[in-house]
């Protein structure tokens, strides 16, 4: 069952009736006007969802009132109802602003696929709208976009770290890719800190032998290349905030000495015998569950709890995809900016898909895959074309058939985008849009009920 406010703008009084009681059985409200005046008051007095417009009425004609109702409101959807005859009249009515047009006598079926299609668009470009106005934490030039309930308690978890006058150790949690980085950017955006050296560091990419000396320097003649003393990046940090990502993968001969500079604020370099005092807010990350890996002997339990003093959990973004949207329009204004292209529309096919998938990269994945299409595709717009397959996007063939994603596929779900791709390509028709998929109509009918397409 459907909802939503129809307007019906039709000369012929059987024509209105018709939509007036089929669209009312399907759950819509529809109001009935009979030339464009009346439907401009209608539309006046009581917004509307959506407008069903004929072609010609006696007052002028429905692209003349088109761009009228387009004045009000940009995102209404409206629909165009032409006679047989008057397709290229239609088309040039799609081009000014309607989101379709109907060839009388109206197919049913088709007008309610149509119907659900437009008020899909219209509610995701409200999304975007709301989007625009917000959505968005900022923290100094660090920004956390997105509208999710977990997402606002993290904001306002660094919110209430860096309204502290003293640091305080914070571990920020979750999966590879969610953006923890940008977490531990924000603390330190947030708090009196803010203007002192942020040093981010991660541990899987440096090789244990080196570990002590790029935290803590070493001294000249420490080691065999040790030429000349080098400060560690503890003391770079000095004043700042120091960002230890990946801890969970922190050599456990090292464990000691960090829990040891944590509690004293103090160290040696390498070699060295003058003991250096520091002040540095630490801030620490990781994708494993440190539990496990204290119970397994990998990591100390002592440091363990001295870092997790604040614990920050940075949901998948699976778990939160009411922020798959905003982020993917962050991303893409930030990327056409970087790029030096302009900002592209994301067509509605697009922006489901995004939403639809689960996104095993989080956040960083869904930025790679708008980046490599503003970088490969020049269209105007982003549809579900322009993306990879593994998100129902292009499959690409060769001469031995398609290529299967090196990650793989469900089949199904593959099926599934096939048939939205056809059906959306043409329009909603499903004869087309089975000679597309080189099926029958009643296979198609067959499949759209496998899968719940409407």
């Amino acid at each position: 069952m459907t909802s939503g406010r129809v307007i019906v703008c039709d000369d012929e009084m059987l024509i209105r009736l018709w939509l007036a009681e089929h669209l009312g059985e399907l759950g819509y409200t529809v109001e009935q006007v009979a030339d464009g005046t009346a439907l401009l008051a209608a539309f006046t007095r009581e917004p509307a969802d959506l407008v069903l417009l004929d072609l010609r009425l006696p007052d002028g004609t429905g692209i003349d009132f088109l761009g009228r109702l387009k004045a009000v409101d940009p995102l209404l959807p409206v629909i165009i109802m032409s006679a047989y005859g008057e397709v290229e009249t239609a088309v040039a009515a799609v081009r000014a602003g309607a989101f379709h047009f109907l060839e009388k006598p109206v197919a049913l079926p088709e007008l309610v696929l149509l119907l659900e299609q437009a008020l899909s668009a219209r509610q995701l470009r409200s999304d975007v709208d709301r989007y625009r106005e917000g959505y968005r934490w900022q923290f100094a030039d660090v920004s956390l976009v997105g509208r999710s309930a977990a997402l606002r308690k993290v904001a306002d978890l660094i919110t209430r770290v860096g309204a502290r006058g003293s640091p305080v150790n914070v571990l920020v949690r979750g999966e590879s890719g969610t953006g923890k980085d940008l977490v531990a950017r924000a603390i330190h955006a947030r708090g009196p800190r803010r203007g002192q050296p942020f040093i981010a560091v991660n541990c899987t990419s440096i090789p244990e032998s080196l570990v002590e000396s790029e935290l803590f320097g070493h001294e000249a003649g420490a080691y065999t290349d040790a030429r000349e003393a080098k400060r560690g990046l503890f003391e770079l940090a000095h004043k700042g905030t120091i960002f230890l990502d990946e801890i969970g993968d922190m050599p456990k001969t090292m464990q000691a000495k960090l829990l040891q500079v944590l509690e004293t604020h103090e160290f040696r370099r390498v070699g060295g015998t003058r003991t250096i005092e520091v002040d540095v807010h630490v801030v620490t990350a990781t994708n494993r569950n440190l539990e496990e890996a204290v119970a397994a002997g990998e990591f100390r339990e002592d440091l363990f709890y001295r870092l997790n003093v604040v614990p920050v959990h940075l949901p998948a973004l699976r778990e939160r995809p009411e922020d798959i949207m905003p982020l993917a329009l962050h991303f893409r204004d930030v990327l056409c900016h970087d790029i030096g292209v302009p900002v592209r529309e994301v067509a509605p096919d697009a922006l489901a898909a995004l939403e639809g998938y689960r996104w095993p990269g989080n956040a960083r994945e869904l930025r790679n895959v708008l980046e490599r299409t503003l970088l490969l595709d020049d269209a105007e717009a982003i549809t579900l074309g322009h993306l990879p397959s593994s998100l129902g996007g292009r499959v690409v063939a060769r001469g031995d058939g398609f290529v299967l994603p090196p990650a793989g596929v469900v089949l199904d779900d593959v099926e599934r985008s096939l048939i939205v791709q056809a059906l959306a390509r043409s329009d909603g028709n499903k004869t087309e849009a089975a000679r597309l998929l080189g099926v029958s109509r009643d296979t198609l009918r067959y499949r759209l009920e496998k899968y719940a397409i409407r």
